[in-house]
C-alpha cells in the first residue's frame, strides 16, 4: 500500500516535480500544512513582510529564471492584500503561480472565517483560477496552473487551497502529469494556418521593402528564447526593438534619444496590445506617414488606427518566422540605422547644487561604477525618470515597474532577483514615496542576508503630484503632497540592513563604492534636488 500524502505535502511535491525551488510568502493558519512540508521536499520558503512584495519578489525571480514565481499567501485579508502585486505580474506578463489558503470547503456557505470568493475576486489579474477541492486533485490542478501560467501571454494563475484540503490525506495521489502548454495557448485565435502564413508573408514584403523600419514589443517577447529571436530580427532590420513595459511606454526617458524617430518611421511592426503605451505624449505616435503591422492577442484592446496588416499568433512562432524570412534585407537609410543602434552619449552634467544633488547626476554617479552582470531594478516617479535617463544605453538588464503604473514595487523586486540568484549586483532606484511602500523588506533582506543596494532619492515630497498642481493651481497651492526629510537609511539600519545618508556627490561616490562591495542589504538615501520629470507632457 503507498503511503498516505497529505495536502500540505501534495502541494509541495508538485512545485518540486514542476521545478520550483523557491516560494514567496506571508504566513496564515490556512497554510501552515505547506511550511511543514516545504523543507521535506526541497523548496524554500522566504517569508516577506507583506503579500504584494512577496508578488513583487517572485516576479523577479520569474524574470530572470523564465519559471513562475510562486506565491504563497493566507485567506481574506492576505488574499486581498496580495492583488496588487498579482496585478502587476499581469502587467509586466510574467507567470506566477498564486497560491492562497481558503475556509474549509466542508463550510463553504456557512459564513467562514475569512470566507471569500476568491475565483470571482481575482478573476481580471488572472488568467484563470482553480480550486483544489479534493488531495488527489492537486498534482493535475498544479501541472495544469503551470502549464497555462506559462501559455500564450504569460501571467498569474490562481489556486485556492482550503484548510481542510491541506490537512486531509489520501493514499493514491499520482505524480504531476505531462501537460501540452501549447494547447492551452489562448492567443492561437481561429485562424486558419494558409491564413496565418498569408498575413506573416504580407507582413515580410512590408518589412522588405522598408526604408526606416521600427520594431516594438511587448513585455513578453522581450525575454527568453523570443527575446532573442526579437534582437536578431530588429538587428537584421538595422534598429533595436522598443519595449512597451515602462508606465510611459514609447514616451519613457529610457528611450528619450529614439523618440524623435518615431514619427519619420515608414513601417512600425508591433508586437503587443495598441494600448495607450503607443502614445502616451504627443511626441510618440509612430509611423506618422506610415504603415502599422500589428501581431496582437485576443483579449487585447481595439487599434485605434487600422494596421496594414493585423494577426493574432503565438509570438515565438510569429517571431521565429519574420526572423527568418527577413534575413535578405537590405538598410536603406544607414544614418536612420545609425541612430537607433549608437548608443547615446551621458548627457551634459548639471551644475553642483550645494545640499542637493541633481537626480540626474545620481543615475551619472550609477552609471559610472556599474559593472556588465548588474541587474537595475526602476521603480516609477520623477526621480525615476531622472534614472532612466541618465541609464539609458547601458547595456545591462533592467526590470521595470510595469506599465501598470504603480511605484513601491522595486526593493522586493530587487530581494527576488537576488534570492534568485545572478553574476552582477542588484541595484534598486526609487523615490521616498515609491521606498514608503516596502520598506520592511530590508527586514527580510537582513534576516535572510540576500544583497541588494536600494538608492532612495529622496526630495521630501510626491514630486509628479507636485509638479502636477504648480502647473495646474499655481506654486501657492501645492497641497497635501509634501513630506518629512525622513531618514531612511535610519529605518533600513534598524531594520538590519545598512544604511547610508548622502548629501553631496562625493558621498555618494563612497556610499555606492562601500554598499556594493559589502555583498549585505544597503539603503543609501540620498537628499535630491526637485526638478520636473524629464518625461513630462511639455
Amino acid at each position: 500500500m503507498s503511503p498516505k500524502r497529505t495536502g500540505g505535502q501534495a502541494v509541495t511535491d508538485a512545485l518540486r516535480q514542476l521545478g520550483a525551488s523557491t516560494i514567496f510568502s506571508v504566513s496564515g493558519n490556512q497554510i501552515l500544512p505547506i511550511y511543514d512540508t516545504a523543507t521535506d521536499s526541497g523548496l524554500r520558503i522566504i517569508h516577506m513582510r507583506h503579500e504584494s512584495a512577496a508578488a513583487f519578489a517572485a516576479a523577479g525571480t520569474s524574470e530572470l529564471s523564465g519559471q513562475p514565481g510562486v506565491l504563497l499567501t493566507s485567506a481574506g485579508p492576505a488574499f486581498l492584500a496580495a492583488l496588487t502585486g498579482v496585478a502587476t505580474v499581469r502587467a509586466m506578463e510574467l507567470p506566477l503561480i498564486f497560491l492562497s489558503g481558503a475556509s474549509p470547503v466542508r463550510n463553504d456557505g456557512y459564513g467562514n472565517f475569512q470566507e471569500l470568493d476568491q475565483a470571482s475576486t481575482c478573476r481580471s489579474v488572472c488568467k484563470a483560477s482553480f480550486n483544489a477541492a479534493t488531495v488527489e486533485s492537486i498534482p493535475s490542478i498544479f501541472g495544469e496552473a503551470w502549464a497555462l501560467s506559462q501559455a500564450g501571454i504569460p501571467g498569474p494563475v490562481h489556486i485556492s487551497l482550503t484548510a481542510d484540503i491541506l490537512l486531509a490525506s489520501a493514499e493514491h495521489v499520482a505524480t504531476v502529469p505531462t501537460v501540452n502548454s501549447f494547447s492551452l495557448r489562448p492567443d492561437r485565435g481561429t485562424f486558419q494556418p494558409s491564413y496565418i502564413l498569408g498575413e506573416l508573408q504580407s507582413i515580410v514584403d512590408h518589412l522588405l521593402a522598408a526604408v526606416r523600419p521600427m520594431v516594438i514589443v511587448r513585455p513578453a517577447a522581450s525575454r527568453g528564447e523570443t527575446g532573442a529571436l526579437v534582437d536578431r530580427l530588429a538587428r537584421q532590420l538595422g534598429v533595436q526593438a522598443v519595449i512597451t513595459g515602462p508606465p510611459r511606454g514609447l514616451a519613457d526617458s529610457k528611450y528619450a534619444h529614439l523618440t524623435p524617430l518615431y514619427k519619420r518611421s515608414d513601417c512600425a511592426l508591433v508586437i503587443g496590445p495598441s494600448d495607450y503605451s503607443l502614445g502616451f505624449l504627443a511626441e510618440s505616435i509612430i509611423a506618422e506617414n506610415g504603415k502599422i503591422l500589428l501581431i496582437d492577442a485576443e483579449g487585447d484592446p481595439k487599434p485605434r488606427r487600422k494596421p496594414a496588416v493585423h494577426v493574432q499568433l503565438p509570438v515565438t512562432e510569429a517571431v521565429k518566422f519574420l526572423a527568418e524570412a527577413t534575413s535578405s534585407y537590405h538598410c536603406r537609410d544607414e544614418e536612420w540605422s545609425r541612430a537607433w543602434l549608437t548608443s547615446p552619449t551621458p548627457e551634459m552634467r548639471p551644475a553642483p547644487h550645494e545640499g542637493r544633488i541633481h537626480p540626474l547626476e545620481v543615475a551619472m554617479q550609477v552609471r559610472e561604477v556599474l559593472l556588465p552582470d548588474d541587474i537595475l531594478v526602476v521603480d516609477g516617479g520623477e526621480f525615476c525618470q531622472w534614472a532612466r535617463l541618465g541609464l539609458r544605453g547601458t547595456e545591462n538588464r533592467w526590470l521595470w515597474n510595469s506599465k501598470f503604473g504603480l511605484i513601491g514595487n522595486s526593493i522586493p523586486m530587487a530581494l527576488g532577483v537576488s534570492v534568485h540568484g545572478h553574476p552582477g549586483r542588484t541595484i534598486a532606484i526609487m523615490g521616498d514615496g515609491g521606498a514608503g511602500y516596502h520598506l520592511l523588506e530590508f527586514e527580510t533582506a537582513a534576516r535572510y542576508g540576500i544583497p541588494m543596494v536600494a538608492i532612495i532619492g529622496n526630495d521630501a515630497q510626491w514630486s509628479a503630484e507636485w509638479h502636477i498642481q504648480v502647473d495646474r493651481y499655481g506654486p501657492d497651492r501645492t497641497f497635501e503632497t509634501s513630506l518629512s526629510p525622513a531618514r531612511y537609511d535610519q529605518a533600513a539600519a534598524g531594520l538590519g540592513a545598512q544604511g547610508f545618508h548622502v548629501r553631496d556627490t562625493k558621498e555618494l561616490r563612497g556610499a555606492l563604492s562601500t554598499a556594493l562591495a559589502s555583498g549585505k542589504p544597503s539603503c543609501i538615501n540620498v537628499e535630491i534636488q526637485s526638478p520636473r520629470s524629464p518625461a513630462a507632457p511639455p
